[in-house]
């Protein structure tokens, strides 16, 4: 790692390692904490370890916006120095790049360490066996990097619209919020037509990918869960292609406009 990225990765860190702190903190309260006192005060029927599954399986539901929610707030705290970009002599590319790598590292890798809390949880909780621990694991491990290839997604539409509007809002701040709305409205549009035509669906038909046939939920009353791993699977060669190279193509459009903000 080159002597610049190791710097703007020390920085990003400096920011937010207290939103790692948090976020850990969360897990162990959810995961491990949460579970017992639903169980035991507020009198809802079910097993410990169905409790267990619910709120953990509900709580990573919500990793896939855990990536944008970082990046928001590091880029919040940038926009109070904004010099700090505009002076800068490394790219906008580099910058931008530097607090989506942080993002996704501390998203993915908060993400994962509640995965390993929820194993060990179910291991002790008796739902996993020493037998069927390991296609509990494949099944687990399915969803979080299903989970994890969304939120670093959302993290490039997130930057993509959060850079328009800060560009809009340069130039007329009062009509910023609805045109934005409006471009995102347009796009979420295009994006229901596609899903409609069956485009994701033959995307998941290209080579796809699954770990087991076991899963980690009920699919009679999980029907959210399903759509992160439909019929077991994580993802197909040919989605990963398509969402990298458009989150890829957003990160690009989503510097550059920002590039054009700082410098106006």
């Amino acid at each position: 790692m080159s002597t610049e990225w190791r710097g703007l990765l020390q920085k990003e860190w400096i920011l937010l390692k207290w939103v790692v702190g948090w976020i850990v903190l969360l897990n162990v309260l959810v995961i491990c904490v949460a579970p017992s006192l639903i169980s035991s005060w507020a009198g809802i029927p079910g097993k410990l370890y169905e409790n267990t599954h619910v709120l953990a399986g509900t709580w990573f539901a919500f990793y896939t916006f855990a990536g944008v929610a970082i990046l928001f707030i590091s880029l919040t705290k940038e926009m109070k120095s904004p010099e700090i970009w505009l002076h800068s002599p490394r790219s906008m590319f580099q910058l931008v790049g530097a607090k989506l790598v942080s993002a996704t590292v501390i998203a993915t890798g908060t993400l994962f360490f509640g995965g390993l809390l929820l194993s060990v949880a179910l291991y002790f909780l008796g739902e996993w066996t020493i037998g069927s621990a390991w296609q509990g694991l494949l099944a687990l491990l399915s969803i979080l990097l299903s989970i994890s290839l969304k939120l670093i997604f959302l993290m490039a539409v997130g930057l993509f619209f959060w850079s328009l509007y800060q560009m809009i809002r340069s130039r007329t701040s009062f009509f910023s919020v609805p045109i934005t709305v409006f471009l995102f409205s347009i796009c979420g549009f295009l994006w229901e037509w596609l899903r409609v035509a069956g485009f994701f669906n033959w995307l998941r038909s290209l080579l796809p990918l699954k770990l087991t046939d076991v899963t980690f939920y009920n699919e009679q009353t999980s029907y959210f869960f399903t759509g992160f791993v439909p019929n077991g699977i994580m993802f197909s060669i040919g989605s990963l292609v398509f969402y990298f190279g458009l989150s890829f193509l957003l990160v690009l459009a989503g510097s550059w406009l920002y590039e054009k903000k700082v410098r106006f």
